[in-house]
């Protein structure tokens, strides 16, 4: 019966991690509201670091960044919460507003970015779930039933798309993984046209700019994209917004 008493050890050990976390979210709450923005930052970095990483943490931390005038961590936070909420208003309208005070260009998305970016990468998932289980409902149906069977087939067009768009929408989250974008976090960033100390200089970036990834060199620089340039940074210049 030992392994009884063992879950029941967890269970309780995992209800109190829960109750401490609930705790330092009213806390860093109530610091926000009351104007304590450098306090609500370490609750909310804490709870980050014990393992409750959620758009909403994300969102509130970026808006304590915003007040304490941290623009850099406020578009990184606004950033992550855009990747599992990409159709919120508000944290597109943070991270809008944020990226103009920053004085950095927003990328704009062409429209099969757009449309392939309404939905998450765990939403997309769940689509081609959905689109899996339902043609294979139909197929089923297809081979037990002896009637409609040409409207059945037909039928089987709707979760074919269903898969094949969320592939094209789960492609798209997987490059953006494969390049993943970065924030300018210090001052007088200047993007080289080579990898290499003492190169030309190419364009200045804006602390705050929103960059992606194009190529990796192993001694600590970054290619990265901004504005339809590419340009050599030391990434000790970024930080990683991608997961």
């Amino acid at each position: 019966m030992r392994w009884i008493k063992n879950i029941i050890v967890a269970l309780l050990l995992s209800s109190f991690s829960v109750q401490a976390q609930d705790e330092s979210f009213r806390k860093a709450q109530t610091a926000y509201d009351d104007g304590r923005y450098a306090e609500a930052i370490l609750l909310y970095d804490s709870l980050l670091k014990d393992g409750l990483n959620n758009p909403e943490i994300h969102y509130n931390l970026g808006n304590a960044c915003f007040k304490d005038s941290d623009l850099p961590k406020a578009i990184l936070h606004y950033r992550k919460a855009w990747y599992d909420l990409p159709r919120d208003p508000d944290i597109v309208a943070n991270l809008h507003f944020a990226l103009n005070a920053a004085g950095a260009i927003e990328h704009s998305p062409g429209f099969a970015e757009r449309i392939l970016f309404t939905l998450s990468y765990q939403e997309w998932i769940l689509v081609a779930t959905a689109g899996y289980l339902l043609l294979s409902f139909l197929l089923l149906l297809i081979i037990i039933s002896k009637r409609s069977r040409r409207l059945l087939f037909k039928l089987c067009l709707i979760p074919g798309l269903l898969i094949l768009l969320s592939t094209f929408g789960w492609l798209q989250w997987r490059q953006l993984q494969a390049n993943p974008e970065w924030v300018v976090s210090k001052t007088e960033a200047t993007a080289l046209f080579g990898p290499v100390d003492g190169s030309t200089a190419h364009f200045k970036l804006p602390i705050g700019a929103l960059v992606q990834q194009s190529n990796i060199d192993p001694k600590g620089w970054i290619e990265v994209e901004y504005d339809g340039k590419k340009g050599w940074l030391k990434n000790e210049y970024i930080t990683p917004v991608s997961p």
